[in-house]
């Protein structure tokens, strides 16, 4: 008798579709949870090119404002200021005046006087120490 029994599965029917229905609901919790980490990366590209548009909106107004300063230097008035500045150069009656500093003494005075200088240092004249050293410093060259 126990031969004619076969047993088709040990699960019932009812235990099938359940554990179905679990596979099924883990399967769309995975789904949801990669979908959910998707669109938070969507959400913070977003957000990283909405800030980059407006540094690239704000490097466009400062090179904006620079080429309108670059233009406003061709005016007239600009040129010459800086002409003036930069070139030591003058308009209509202006005179340019240069001065120039020679020193009379002969070099074998200015040789005298830096060895002289030699052991002359002081601590409270500051411009002789360094008009002693810029002998010595000439001597050695």
């Amino acid at each position: 008798m126990s031969n004619n029994i076969k047993i088709v599965s040990r699960l019932s029917r009812k235990a099938k579709i359940n554990i179905l229905i679990v596979i099924f609901l883990v399967f769309i919790a995975v789904a949801v949870l990669t979908s959910i980490n998707q669109i938070k990366d969507i959400v913070e590209r977003r957000e990283e090119l909405v800030e980059l548009k407006e540094r690239l909106n704000w490097y466009r107004n400062e090179n904006i404002e620079l080429l309108a300063q670059e233009k406003s230097l061709y005016e007239e008035e600009a040129i010459e200021l800086e002409a003036r500045k930069q070139f030591n150069m003058t308009t209509g009656e202006e005179t340019n005046v240069s001065v120039i500093l020679e020193d009379n003494a002969p070099k074998e005075d200015t040789e005298s006087v830096s060895k002289s200088y030699k052991e002359e240092y002081q601590d409270y004249d500051l411009w002789e120490n360094i008009r002693i050293f810029y002998y010595n410093e000439i001597e050695n060259n």
